[in-house]
């Protein structure tokens, strides 16, 4: 496919500065270099990006000489955090096509090959997420047809998606993500061969599985993505632990119920913390047993969670009994609970009213708490 070269069609300020900064510097030390990936494709779709990745032609150490704050990090592909300020900017160096002598299709593990800017563009998964952004000329690179993509808003995988998916099988959770967060349509084929393919999911590292479910709890959709997993008969595979508990009758559409209020709130800017999403996780099935350290401690193991936010989410689940608990006899007591003024004590609130909703139960428990909280920080309104 042919080079399509088209002016960036916004202002430079829509631009992350730092981001902008950091291409420049690898461009003045005779790089090529772009701003590539999600950040244009958002802008495109009329979405605030989060993160401004970078595209160079330069080797990872030579983007350590460049940049003083930086380090190189990754097992499977290495890349370089440059840090600038407050934030990180992660910066790859092109990579060219995966090299198999025998021609077969196969996981990719280590992937180290560095190659053009070209190359890059066609070993990305979607064909939106292959535009390249260049500040300084203000003007986007398309080798692979995302601007197409972009104005259909529609995901095409680049190249054919059951090789795709069997290199990467990860690829089939960013095919739901981005259905679910952007509002795009996938294509006939993306989605048959999302459907072949996702017990190769069972391969994927557990660890990078876990951050994908936080990434896919965080879409504001996470109702339908659950939908979707489980159409796909990826729950087992991803929740191994929730296996005998989600073969009950009704408790794959109970757990939905819980995921429903947790949207509306992401939906009106809200971004809940690790250790909220492992306890609206866990919520219904503590319910059915109540041994929320036992069942998350089993889970942090297989996926090497942060400590600090598994102990956090027992914490949020251990004390929601004790708001469940009659008002009257919450009043009789003469002081305070201490975990009133503890930080998590507001997403312990958040998980409680996610559960009433879920239910189907009134919010007078989470109304007596909201205010009780209120009175001891009374800025907090």
């Amino acid at each position: 496919m042919k080079l399509v070269r088209r002016p960036m069609g916004f202002s430079i300020r829509d631009l992350d500065r730092r981001g902008v900064q950091i291409v420049t510097q690898l461009q003045n030390a005779g790089y090529e270099a772009y701003l590539v990936g999600g950040c244009v494709r958002d802008i495109l779709l009329g979405y605030r990006p989060k993160d401004f990745d970078i595209a160079t032609s330069a080797r990872p150490n030579q983007v350590r000489r460049i940049f003083r704050r930086s380090r190189v990090i990754g097992r499977r592909f290495k890349i370089v955090h440059v840090y600038s300020g407050r934030e990180i900017y992660e910066v790859s160096t092109f990579r060219a096509p995966p090299r198999d002598g025998k021609g077969k299709t196969k996981t990719l593990v280590a992937d180290n090959d560095y190659g053009t800017a070209e190359q890059d563009a066609w070993r990305r998964d979607f064909t939106l997420n292959a535009l390249y952004l260049d500040p300084k000329k203000k003007e986007i690179l398309d080798w692979v047809g995302g601007l197409e993509a972009i104005e259909a808003r529609q995901l095409i995988s680049i190249g054919d998606p059951r090789v795709r998916f069997q290199e990467d099988p990860v690829r089939v959770l960013r095919l739901i993500k981005f259905m679910r967060r952007m509002g795009l349509t996938g294509g006939a084929e993306e989605i048959q061969a999302a459907k072949e393919c996702a017990s190769l999911l069972q391969k994927a590292p557990d660890a990078r599985l876990l951050e994908e479910i936080f990434r896919l709890m965080r879409t504001g959709d996470m109702e339908g993505v659950w939908d979707d997993l489980h159409l796909l008969n990826l729950l087992p595979v991803l929740l191994p632990e929730f296996r005998s508990w989600l073969h009950a009758e009704g408790n794959v559409a109970r757990m939905g119920q819980y995921f429903a209020p947790m949207d509306a709130a992401i939906q009106e800017g809200w971004t809940p913390s690790y250790a909220f999403l492992l306890s609206i996780l866990f919520s219904p099935r503590v319910q059915d047993d109540p041994r929320p350290q036992e069942l998350v401690r089993r889970f942090q193991q297989r996926a090497r969670l942060p400590r600090g936010e598994v102990d956090q989410a027992i914490r949020i689940l251990q004390i929601q009994p004790q708001l469940l608990r009659p008002i009257k006899d919450i009043d009789s007591q003469r002081r305070p609970p201490r975990f009133l003024g503890e930080d998590w004590f507001p997403e312990a609130l958040e998980c409680l009213r996610c559960s009433l909703v879920a239910r189907g139960e009134e919010l007078t428990s989470y109304d007596h708490w909201h205010e009780r909280r209120l009175s001891l920080h009374p800025r907090r309104r």
